[in-house]
Order: C-alpha cells, then sequence, then structure tokens
C-alpha cells in the first residue's frame, strides 16, 4: 500500500486528495509525475472507510501475541440512533499551557488583544456558537466577539487574515442585515457579553446564542472543508486574566498529519471588533475557545477523555492532532460529520478528566458518542490491596455509564488500561482482570489496540510503538497506524 497526492481527478476524487492504494495503482499514477506525487504537501486526505469486526466478550490475541481488550462492532454498538446536527469541535486538552485544572489557576493571561480563528467544518453549516473555558480564578467579563464565514484560508494575503472573503471580496465590516457580507456579533443569552464566574473549584464554562451564519463554498482550494472566521476582544485589566493554548504554526496550513482540518490564529494588540477592517497578524496562541457548528445533516460530536495518553499535545509534532483528531477526521464525511472534542488531561488521573468532562455536558455540550478511560495509568498501581483499586476504578466505570445513561449520551466506548513497562506480575494481572471485566458491562463498547504490547508477563510496550522508550506513552507510528484506526473503525460501526 501507498499513499500519495492527487495532481488530477482519479475516480471522482479531486486533484490535492491525499489517497492510500495498492502499490501497483500507484506506481501508475505516480509514472511521469503528471498524475500523482509522494509529497502530500497541501493534500486533503480521503477520509478512511473501515471495516467493522464482530464482537467477542473474551480477550483475544493481539498481532504481536499478547492480549488486547477486545473492539465491540455489535448491535450495542449500532442501535443508537444518530440524530444531532450540532457538532461541538474542540482541539486542544485540559492542559492548557503546561497547566492543568486542579484548583484556581492564577497566573492566567494578562496581554491585551483582539484574537481570531480561522478553521474548518466537518461538511456545510447554517448556524454557529461559540464556547469559552474559564479556568482562571477571576471572573471574565467584557468579551465581545464576532464572526463570519470565508472562502479562503489561504495564508499568502494579509487583507484576507481573520476577514471574511466572498465572490473575490474581503469584508472588513459588520455584515448588513440580511447578508454574510462580513461580520456578525455572538450574543450570550441576548447580551453582548457574558459574565464567566471564576474557576475555584471547577472549569466555567460559557455557551453563547446560536448565530445563524451559512457557509460558503472554498475557492483557494475548491471541494475543500467549509471554513469560517472569528474574532474575540478581551482587555484582561478591566476584564480579567484568561488561560490560553499554544497554536502551532504547522497547523496553519494542510497536512497527512491534521488531515486538512486546519487552525490558523491571529491577534491584535487592541480593539479590533469595534473595527472589523483591522489586519491581524498571525498568532502562537488563542483562548480557550471553540465552536459548534449546525449542520444540515446529522452529526457526531465525538468526547475523548482521558490522559497523556488521550490528550498526546507533548506526543505529536504539531501539538493538535492526536488519534481522537486524526481518527474522527478519517471517520467524518460531509453526508455524517464527525467532530472531535479533545478532553484529554496529562499527567492526572480520572477523577480529574472525568470532573472536566461533566462540567463540559453540565454546560450543554453533550457528545453523540463519549469515549473515555475509566482508569489512568496516572491513579496507580502503588496500593497494597489491588482489590481495593479494582472496587475504585470499577465504581467510576459504572458511575460514567449511569451519567451517560442520564444524559443522553448514546454511544458509550471505554479504553481499557494500557501496558505499563514498570508493572509487576500482581499489577499486570490487576491490569487484564479489570480490561476483562470492562468487556462485561451491557450496551458499551470496549476499545481495543491490538499490537501496542508484546505479549510479556508482565506485558510490555513493543519497543516499535512506544514514544522515547518511556514504558508509558504511544509515539507517532501507534497514534497513526494503530489507535486513530481503532477509533475510525468504531465510529464507522455506528449506524
Amino acid at each position: 500500500m501507498k499513499t500519495i497526492r492527487l495532481l488530477s481527478t482519479y475516480k471522482n476524487n479531486p486533484p490535492k486528495t491525499i489517497i492510500t492504494l495498492d502499490d501497483e495503482t500507484a506506481n501508475a499514477l505516480l509514472a511521469g509525475g503528471v498524475n500523482a506525487t509522494l509529497d502530500l504537501t497541501g493534500g486533503v486526505r480521503l477520509p478512511v472507510t473501515a471495516a467493522a469486526q464482530p464482537r467477542t466478550n473474551a480477550l483475544v490475541s493481539s498481532s504481536a501475541g499478547g492480549l488486547a481488550v477486545s473492539l465491540d462492532f455489535g448491535q450495542r454498538a449500532r442501535r443508537f440512533p444518530m440524530g444531532s446536527i450540532k457538532g461541538a469541535c474542540k482541539w486542544f486538552g485540559a492542559a492548557i499551557a503546561g497547566v492543568t485544572f486542579a484548583g484556581p489557576v492564577a497566573n492566567g493571561g494578562v496581554y491585551r488583544a483582539t484574537w481570531g480563528l480561522t478553521t474548518v467544518a466537518e461538511a456545510p453549516y447554517y448556524a454557529v456558537q461559540l464556547v469559552y473555558v474559564n479556568l482562571c480564578n477571576n471572573p471574565i467579563t467584557g468579551l465581545r466577539a464576532i464572526v463570519g464565514v470565508t472562502e479562503s484560508i489561504a495564508t499568502d494575503v494579509a487583507a484576507n487574515r481573520c476577514k471574511p472573503v466572498i465572490g473575490g471580496v474581503t469584508y472588513g465590516q459588520i455584515a448588513p442585515a440580511g447578508s454574510v457580507n462580513g461580520f456578525r456579533p455572538v450574543t450570550f443569552g441576548g447580551a453582548a457579553s457574558p459574565t464567566i464566574p471564576a474557576s475555584v473549584t471547577s472549569a466555567q464554562v460559557a455557551v453563547s446564542d446560536i448565530i445563524p451564519l451559512a457557509s460558503v463554498p472554498r475557492v483557494d482550494v475548491p471541494g475543500a472543508l467549509p471554513a469560517w472566521i472569528m474574532r474575540l476582544d478581551h482587555d484582561p485589566a478591566t476584564s480579567g486574566k484568561y488561560t490560553f493554548v499554544t497554536m502551532p504554526v504547522s497547523m496553519r496550513t494542510a497536512s497527512a498529519a491534521n488531515r486538512g482540518r486546519v487552525i490558523q490564529s491571529f491577534n491584535y494588540g487592541a480593539d479590533a471588533v469595534t473595527n472589523p477592517n483591522i489586519n491581524l497578524g498571525f498568532s502562537a496562541e488563542s483562548h480557550l475557545v471553540f465552536p459548534i457548528f449546525h449542520y444540515a445533516v446529522p452529526s457526531l460530536t465525538v468526547v475523548v477523555a482521558g490522559d497523556s495518553i488521550t490528550q498526546n499535545d507533548a506526543l505529536v509534532a504539531d501539538v493538535f492532532t492526536s488519534w481522537g483528531f486524526r481518527g474522527c477526521a478519517d471517520a467524518s464525511t460531509p453526508a455524517r460529520p464527525i467532530n472531535y472534542v479533545n478532553m484529554g488531561a496529562s499527567a492526572k488521573g480520572s477523577p480529574e478528566f472525568w470532573a472536566r468532562t461533566q462540567e463540559l455536558v453540565a454546560a450543554g455540550i453533550v457528545p453523540d458518542v463519549l469515549v473515555i478511560s475509566p482508569p489512568s495509568v496516572n491513579d496507580g498501581y502503588v496500593q497494597a490491596n489491588l482489590a481495593r483499586l479494582f472496587s475504585d476504578h470499577k465504581a467510576r466505570t459504572l458511575e460514567i455509564v449511569r451519567f451517560a445513561r442520564a444524559n443522553g449520551i448514546n454511544n458509550l466506548a471505554l479504553i481499557p488500561l494500557f501496558p505499563y513497562n514498570a508493572n509487576t506480575v500482581a499489577q499486570e494481572e490487576y491490569r487484564v482482570e479489570f480490561n476483562t471485566w470492562l468487556t462485561t458491562i451491557p450496551g458499551v463498547t470496549t476499545l481495543s489496540f491490538p499490537g501496542l504490547g508484546d505479549g510479556a508477563v508482565p506485558e510490555r510496550w513493543t519497543p516499535a510503538y512506544n514514544q522515547a522508550a518511556d514504558g508509558i506513552h504511544p509515539n507517532e507510528l501507534a497514534i497513526e497506524t494503530i489507535m486513530a484506526p481503532a477509533l475510525t473503525a468504531y465510529l464507522n460501526s455506528i449506524a
């Protein structure tokens, strides 16, 4: 098999499509350098349709000879309808700029600026909402936001950056009534600004009103995912410090890792919302703000919650493209948009990321699919009484199941405990026992990532898939070739 970027149309796939084909077909297209190239830069990845596998509740042999929990693709994964047309997209995890919420965050940002985001949606949309997360120990007030649609996310024209471009015209203005030619103000409960409480014992989440905003076709890359633009003005000196997320340069353009899901960040050191004609320069960071798109077709919002093995911010070069990000992107199509929400919390245990997930749901962002690690390796294996640890983790797992059912989360997939190279034989027996128990819960899917472990007792990470031989984390190869495809296959099994 070989992955190429098309230079001409092939079987209804337009130029710039990234596609994986058998060697014979790929080599034929590559011949002469006219129809295809091995250079994937600037391409848009073709969604992967993975075949569903039958479910078994027993442990099965992995390709490395070890044991792995089976992946449930049976009726329990298929029986729930996919009725939502709202899709939330959050690309960063709970650890922001190296700080995870475990009490009030005192060292928030103090930089006065208007911040902007330009990103893509998974399909044409007709409305958007903004979600703002406050992790600081002070209230946030006074922020104002505007949103718009654009036909181009090209980065080579300064006047086009963080401004709507429609019909070849750049609109640095508030759109006239009934028009998309410019920005539209965002409101929160009818008000121009939200008042977001301080985060003293929990994260605080504000969700905007629904803002009518119809997407337009892309012209910079015809047929590419539709884009949108946001600006947010905030003065921390008068309205409260804020937390932020790093925005790497590599996410500004399409790549094989980001599957064409471009994220561009901008800022300007003063108010550029009152005067939206001001040009914003590129920024390396952004507020904790993300969109909810309203589509014309049913969609899935997929929350993936866990520790650093889920967040992946230090495991992938671009910070963003975790296995959850890639797995959702590869399963997403314009007919069934799939939107990824990263609720990973590096270096934290399950009480941390489970609490953050519940806060998101309480704010009204209810996923169609919850993929979560009931326990984390960070919970520790050090208790003398492993039976007590099993009891605690079992109780949390069942709490997650009850919460999902009570809140209308129709598809629940559990992530098993991964290999851990420091485990003793007794600790490994606990891990295997817990992973086996996960598969017995009615109406719940258990994901499997065969090949990550070497099959020994106690099991260790397969060296080729372990990050820097640390005995804990997956590396880029594991994320791309085992973990993302496993999530894609599961999502493709949901009817």
